[in-house]
């Protein structure tokens, strides 16, 4: 492991993202209405790519990471990045209900929030919706079917940005002296830390009114930001292709939202209390079967690692 050149890097990549993220939260804190939004929105765009400046400013060798796309034998793991994430989601959500029932529901209400924070009327949109010959229903079905269809290769070129970064130099440089298990440890964990300041500032990821605040959630989007960190590590080794790594990143943002469609916002209160455990992936309690299946498949490459081992 190159001491000196992962320190740079991390130094370099959280240093940078952390100081565009106090910039754009402090903006999103003094400019109301959609203005302050969408200048979150884009500096958040520009934090992830500080993760690719660092690894060119750092010299890490951007250039050998798996540019060129490599669909021979790899067709498995793009339909694993691609749907994985919904599965998460879906199962995240039903362990979530089970504690919490009352909170769901399908009749678009929790998404008609989300559209009224944008400076969107609700009875307007609901009405534009029914001009068009759609309902809420048919909107929440064509977001699910954008999730599994083409909104994860458009945020893959985002997503490049950090897995680049990420997976491309700092994951496999750890790798070289912790081996898998702390790497998956120490990576999440930076990886995590990463998104810190905007949580802290303007309740990125959870919100401010959560149980815990605001130390449950730093934690708990540590242990999602490991484990989602076990399964981006695993699809780049297995590929050696990092578009198929940042295309599976960019799955997981395109369905972090989803949630949205089964929430009761007669309840809204109590959601934004209890958002630091689900439904979302990345709740404390929505989570686990992530961790599970993560669980398994690091026992399966483990153990394969282990008869290379011998083998060779």
């Amino acid at each position: 492991m190159d001491k000196k050149k992962v320190i740079k890097f991390t130094a370099l990549a959280l240093g940078m993202s952390w100081l565009i993220q106090i910039v754009v939260c402090l903006i999103a804190r003094n400019v109301e209405g959609y203005a302050g939004t969408l200048a979150f929105q884009a500096g958040m765009m520009v934090v992830m790519f500080t993760p690719l400046i660092a690894s060119i400013i750092a010299k890490t060798g951007v250039k050998s990471i798996g540019w060129k796309p490599r669909l021979k034998g790899n067709v498995k793991w793009i339909f694993f990045a691609i749907f994985m994430p919904v599965v998460f989601t879906a199962l995240g959500c039903a362990i979530f209900f089970v504690f919490w029932p009352d909170l769901f529901s399908l009749d678009g209400s929790y998404m008609l929030k989300a559209v009224e924070s944008t400076g969107v009327d609700p009875a307007e949109y609901v009405q534009a919706l029914e001009q068009q010959g759609l309902s809420m229903q048919t909107m929440m079905l064509i977001t699910l079917l954008q999730c599994v269809t083409y909104a994860p290769f458009v945020n893959m070129f985002l997503a490049v940005g950090e897995e680049s970064g990420w997976r491309g130099f700092l994951y496999p440089e750890l790798k070289k002296r912790f081996g898998r298990v702390t790497t998956w440890i120490i990576g999440g964990a930076i990886w995590a830390a990463f998104h810190f300041p905007a949580m802290l500032l303007v309740g990125y990821e959870y919100g401010t009114d959560y149980i815990g605040a605001p130390v449950l959630g730093l934690v708990t989007f540590t242990i999602t930001c490991i484990v989602w960190g076990m399964f981006h590590e695993i699809v780049y080794d297995k590929t050696k292709c990092i578009w198929i790594a940042a295309l599976l990143h960019g799955s997981i943002n395109a369905g972090s939202t989803l949630f949205q469609l089964v929430l009761n916002a007669e309840h809204e209160e109590e959601i934004a209390r209890l958002l630091v455990f689900g439904p979302a992936p990345h709740g404390l309690i929505s989570v686990i079967p992530t961790l599970i299946i993560a669980v398994i498949m690091a026992v399966i490459v483990l153990k394969e690692d282990k008869k290379k081992a011998v083998a060779a």
